[in-house]
């Protein structure tokens, strides 16, 4: 095991290499579009890694190689889905994502949404900014109760001193620096994976095809539970439901997440978007299968031993101490920390976008003027309160965190997925009606399905997101368009009002 110095030594160091960047960005913050979009300031291949970093994260450290070794090859089809729809998103959803933020001046993906249709409602803003807070509110919280876990377990302090001190850094440095300094953190992040996903299971498997009594295919048939079929070793209907439960995935990044969706409306240029399209999906790629190789590498080398039966998300910490030098574990777990933070501040500069700009300069105060120097100011302040109310929830109510989690995927991109795809791809055809019909529908029927416990026997990511389109298609057909949105930027209607 890495000594405690040794992790701590990299644990610290990567808390105040953070603390830096947030600094740092707090100095080339200069308006509202800075703050929540970046300003034109950031280049296509750190929009990418701060997307797939934000995107997978704590996922692809702990829960995909803790997948592997638990159920084997099958986990596979979790990675072609997850993988397929990011580089699908890339190459399909960052172009219009791009030249809709162009076109409109927005610096929201609501107020996209609500810039590109036309109807002039409130409601087109606040339901969308709502969705956006609540569910991402279960996110964040559940974040930083992983950061306090992380302490606990490094350190052997409370998870509440862990909570605290991780929540109360996330929230300064987003406060600080806002856009610009959680991607230039996230993409130092997505480096640090591709250290630890991709070179690791490298040196492992020269390892193991060196030693002729090892075999990777041999571990998995002598462990059983059908961990050497690609299907888990079920067949006929079975089968293809697993397929389906984890190709469904594949949905789940195409417009439906708010802070991806921010990423590619930072993105420049055209130049900038084919740069981010090759380093999304070559990251992507490698990541995916090294975190594969790596849990399948830990039942190869190591079994079942009673660490992993406890908890198969300490694959990543088991492999790192047992294979690598105490100080290279200890910069390598305090990784672990680093990808939580990833999530967690992504969501939350956009969770106060949503409450900040969406609701309070554009619903509540609408047709009130205000200076670049007070929109900065009310979308800090919006950063401070929504990153208050995150760790309150998770401080107070922990059951409240995992409630909105276990809906929180789903219910955002069943109704974010449907509006974007249908507003880029669909085009005039989106109403406003649509719009709202598919924020409605998605999130209540997630809410329900999980609540039922109907996704036990099919998953709501099946259920929920065909529910979102055929809401916004009926009703928009029903309630078609009545006239042409605007051309008028966002950011200048906000100065005329």
């Amino acid at each position: 095991m890495a000594s405690l110095d040794s992790v701590a030594l990299g644990l610290i160091g990567y808390l105040i290499l953070v603390a830096g960047i947030g600094y740092w960005g707090s100095k080339q913050v200069e308006n509202e579009s800075d703050f929540f979009l970046g300003g034109e300031k950031l280049p296509g291949w750190a929009l990418a890694l701060s997307e797939r970093s934000s995107d997978m994260s704590g996922w692809l450290l702990l829960g995909l190689p803790g997948l592997a070794w638990a159920a084997g090859l099958s986990s596979v089809w979790v990675i072609v889905g997850a993988a397929g729809g990011a580089i699908f998103q890339w190459v399909v959803y960052s172009r219009p994502f791009m030249e809709g933020r162009k076109e409109t001046g927005a610096v929201t993906p609501v107020g996209l949404l609500a810039e590109k249709i036309p109807g002039d409602s409130l409601i087109m803003r606040a339901l969308p900014a709502l969705v956006t807070f609540v569910f991402f509110m279960g996110y964040v919280g559940s974040q930083f109760l992983a950061g306090g876990t992380i302490f606990q377990d490094v350190f052997g302090v409370s998870r509440t001193i862990g909570l605290l001190t991780v929540a109360i850094l996330i929230i300064l440095y987003s406060f600080a620096g806002g856009f610009l300094a959680v991607v230039w953190t996230d993409a130092m992040q997505a480096l640090l994976m591709v250290f630890t996903l991709i070179f690791l299971p490298g040196i492992l498997l020269v390892q193991v095809l060196s030693d002729p009594s090892l075999s990777i295919m041999g571990s998995l048939e002598a462990s059983g539970g059908g961990r050497a079929s690609w299907f888990g070793g079920a067949t006929g209907s079975a089968a293809l439901l697993l397929v389906g439960t984890n190709l469904s995935w594949f949905f789940a990044t195409l417009g439906g997440y708010p802070h991806l969706d921010a990423r590619l409306m930072a993105v420049r240029s055209e130049s900038d978007r084919r740069t981010a399209i090759v380093v999304s999906t070559v990251w992507g790629v490698l990541t995916a299968i090294g975190a594969v190789l790596l849990g399948l590498l830990a039942r190869t080398l190591h079994g079942a031993p009673s660490t992993l039966e406890g908890n198969r998300e300490m694959v990543l910490s088991f492999m790192v101490t047992k294979h690598t030098p105490d100080l290279v574990s200890g910069i390598l777990l305090a990784g672990a920390l680093a990808a939580m933070m990833s999530t967690a501040d992504s969501q939350l500069v956009v969770a106060s976008s949503a409450a900040a700009h969406d609701i309070y300069n554009k619903v509540l105060n609408e047709g009130k003027e205000f200076s670049e120097k007070v929109q900065l100011r009310i979308s800090r302040i919006g950063t401070l309160v929504v990153g208050s109310v995150g760790l309150a929830i998770a401080y107070f109510s922990q059951n409240l965190v995992y409630t909105l989690v276990s809906y929180s995927a789903t219910g955002l991109f069943s109704a974010f997925g449907p509006a974007f795809t249908l507003l880029f791809f669909w085009g005039d055809n989106l109403s406003k009606h649509g719009l709202i019909a598919a924020f409605l529908a998605g999130p209540i029927v997630t809410v329900t399905w999980v609540t039922l416990g109907l996704t036990n026997m099919v998953t709501v990511r099946l259920v929920a997101p065909p529910v979102g389109f055929a809401a916004a298609i009926i009703v928009s057909l029903i309630w078609p368009r009545s006239e042409q949105p605007s051309s008028q930027p966002e950011g200048v209607a906000t100065m005329q009002d």
